[in-house]
């Protein structure tokens, strides 16, 4: 049931911690910027930073979230 998935998450976010899904993140989306530039120039790149900047946005609200509300 959703208990069980609840506990898995659980245990996925003790075991790998918030800064390491953090840094992936950073790293996933500086390479989709290098390749929206590299492939499709200025104007693509525009497109995707606009992209980056509001995922990282939502990505430090969850940051915050999570230590305002603490996991239990």
């Amino acid at each position: 049931g959703c208990g069980a998935k609840l506990y898995v998450v659980s245990l996925y976010m003790k075991k790998y911690p918030l800064y390491l899904y953090v840094i992936g993140v950073i790293i996933t989306l500086a390479l989709i910027n290098y390749i929206a530039w590299s492939v499709g120039g200025e104007t693509k790149l525009k497109s995707f930073e606009l992209h980056s900047a509001s995922f990282l946005l939502g990505m430090l609200a969850m940051y915050i979230a999570v230590h305002v509300y603490r996991w239990k």
